[in-house]
């Protein structure tokens, strides 16, 4: 299908299918095809890369609102995350795929002029039809984001069309076309209502992005780590759980998980430099970019193999780990299902998983041989029934041995009569006070492991901000 804006040049075959020519100036006009969404009547049509960079754009022919409360004759949208919109630019100058799914626009029925080429279908037919210049303009409905993207990648690889940096990237959106449909709607209160409901369809999860996406850092490190451990690699969750059960049942296996994935892959990060510092996902991405962009340089290797490299080293320690910290080794010798696993020992949680990632990083930091540190780490107290007893008030009470209210909370259970440590939550100050919990205990127990706490070593994890010094110790 072709498209014209304003003062197009129509191909024969186009004129033949339109059977003449426009007397009326177009801001844009197409061949498509229309069909309905009950009441609502909208046409697809395709269009080159370069027409929506070039034209179809917010300052040209398209336009979007911010959404405000006071106007109830203007349709209106969440705002512009900027972030997204340059991730959307970078991925459209690096893939050689550069699919962006379909871009939704609106524009009132009676302003545009809709001639019946053909039916094609039941309820669907060939047309062509005009967007007068006399009628507003489209508004985008669905798509702000890719629009942007899209400019702005199409802005930065033409600026310099004698550049051989971009040659491929301009090659590949020269030839590349997106899909559009235009809802012949004009109803604000209905745009704005179709908008949030495209825009809180139920969203992929986390781990599933995980497992999924490619194109981040982390991502691919998360695999990496996934697919090459012995014991994560059949037991790491990232579907609901009936999709998981049936996908096992197909395989013969059953569904057993320990951790999600995005878990695994956020202690992967840990592991490799990150720490603690990863207060968003984007933080965590530039970090490991970082990290990973100057070992590739130091060592002289590709981005690729950094990668590599890095998740076999992350691996190797993990699934020793599996093999000889308790709950863990009970798991790997296939003693203990994930689900005992989970009810029995305080690491069965996301949290639990980040502590025991954050302590090898620790290691890797200060220098020491991660075995060593892993056989400390299996010498401290993980069941869940490991309990002490304390005197509060003068009322005695029984406390998790090293992680009361980091990793677990203790409370009496009036039904069975005895105390029983349930999950303390999976908030960050409580897993990093965990963290602190476990350094300071492996370092009052060996003098070799007094290294983790070094400020620098602190700092680089993200535990304290570079200048303070040692951590205040804090007990139950």
């Amino acid at each position: 299908m072709t498209t014209h804006f304003s003062d197009p040049t129509v191909g024969a075959a186009a004129e033949a299918l339109r059977g003449g020519t426009i007397s009326i100036p177009s801001k844009f006009e197409a061949i498509g095809f229309l069909s309905n969404a009950g009441t609502m009547g909208k046409i697809t049509f395709t269009i080159p890369f370069k027409e929506v960079a070039e034209r179809l754009t917010f300052d040209r022919l398209l336009e979007r609102h911010d959404f405000d409360t006071e106007s109830l004759t203007t349709p209106g949208q969440r705002d512009i995350s900027e972030k997204h919109a340059e991730k959307i630019a970078a991925f459209l100058t690096e893939t050689d795929r550069p699919y962006l799914g379909t871009l939704t626009i609106a524009i009132p029925k009676e302003q545009v002029e809709v001639d019946v080429l053909q039916q094609v279908a039941q309820h669907v037919s060939l047309v062509k039809f005009v967007v007068p210049i006399t009628s507003d303009n489209p508004i985008v409905e669905d798509g702000q984001h890719r629009v942007r993207g899209l400019t702005d990648a199409w802005r930065k690889i033409t600026s310099d069309p004698s550049s051989e940096k971009f040659a491929e990237a301009r090659r590949i959106l020269e030839t590349s076309s997106i899909e559009m449909t235009l809802l012949l709607e004009g109803d604000p209160s209905v745009l704005s209502t179709i908008f949030v409901k495209m825009a809180t369809t139920r969203p992929i999860s986390a781990s599933l992005i995980a497992i999924m996406d490619s194109s981040a850092v982390q991502n691919r490190l998360g695999q990496e780590v996934t697919r090459k451990s012995h014991y994560l690699s059949n037991r790491t969750a990232y579907l609901g759980a009936k999709a998981a059960q049936k996908l096992a049942a197909s395989k013969g296996k059953k569904y057993d998980p320990l951790y999600p994935a995005a878990a695994v892959r956020s202690a992967a990060a840990a592991i490799a430099g990150v720490g603690v510092r990863d207060r968003t996902p984007d933080q965590r991405e530039d970090i490991l970019t970082q990290l990973f962009t100057e070992r590739a340089k130091r060592e002289e290797k590709s981005m690729d193999k950094i990668i590599e490299i890095t998740a076999d080293e992350i691996v190797a320690d993990l699934d020793y780990a599996f093999t000889r910290i308790p709950g863990w080794d009970g798991v790997a010798a296939e003693r203990l299902s994930a689900s005992e696993f989970k009810a029995e020992y305080v690491h069965s949680s996301a949290a639990g998983l980040h502590v025991i990632a954050n302590v090898i990083a620790a290691a890797k930091l200060a220098g020491l041989e991660t075995r060593r540190v892993i056989d400390e780490l299996a010498r401290l107290p993980w069941r869940r029934d490991d309990l002490r007893k304390v005197s509060v008030d003068g009322e005695e009470l029984l406390v998790h041995e090293l992680f009361e209210d980091t990793l677990v909370r203790t409370a009496f259970d009036v039904k069975t009569g005895l105390w029983r440590a349930g999950q303390a939550g999976a908030t960050r100050g409580a897993y990093e006070e965990a963290i602190r919990k476990v350094l300071s205990t492996l370092a009052q127990r060996s003098k070799e492991m007094e290294a983790m706490q070094a400020q620098p070593v602190l700092s680089a994890l993200g535990l304290v901000s570079a200048g303070r010094g040692r951590p205040r110790k804090k007990q139950p």
